[in-house]
């Protein structure tokens, strides 16, 4: 069987589903990409035996960092870092507009990509270290740390 490869020249990107289009697009391509699945098993309550039973499924999640640099163009990095942290923010201020928007994850040749598994998602957490500052203080190099939850239906739930 041969499996396909990741174009070397393609790049990941992080796109926006819902509400206002956004596009990240990895100046440099992940090293390493963390998908993980848990099943959840709990014991049960019997004497002197390890019954297990399956609770169900829990969704994906996927983990990745990106490195932003800009030093040798004198070019800033906060607007990607910035669409970073838009697909955190709400959509809008009524009904399901109050989250966030869901997101995909491309690398490969496509939309419909073989190579990582497709992944329909929100973020789940967005970690940036600012690492190169310029002399007035502009921000030319970050590391970010993303951490997706698998998702299909999304809802909005009632303030606590």
């Amino acid at each position: 069987m041969i499996f396909p490869t990741i174009d070397p020249l393609a790049k990941l990107s992080i796109i926006t589903l819902e509400g206002v289009p956004v596009t990240v697009t990895a100046q440099f391509n992940p090293k390493e990409v963390s998908v993980d699945k848990a099943v959840p098993w709990q014991p049960q309550k019997k004497k002197g035996v390890a019954d297990l039973e399956y609770t169900g499924g829990t969704p994906m999640t996927m983990g990745f960092e990106l490195l932003f640099d800009g030093f040798e163009l004198g070019m800033p990095v906060q607007g990607e870092i910035a669409k970073l942290h838009q697909m955190t923010a709400h959509m809008g201020d009524s009904g399901d507009q109050k989250r966030p928007p869901k997101v995909k994850v491309i690398w490969g040749p496509g939309l419909d990509s073989v190579n990582l598994p497709q992944f329909n998602a929100v973020v789940e957490s967005v970690s940036v270290k600012y690492t190169m500052f310029s002399p007035d203080g502009l921000v030319l190099r970050a590391t970010a740390t993303l951490k997706l939850k698998e998702a299909a239906d999304l809802k909005v739930g009632k303030p606590t």
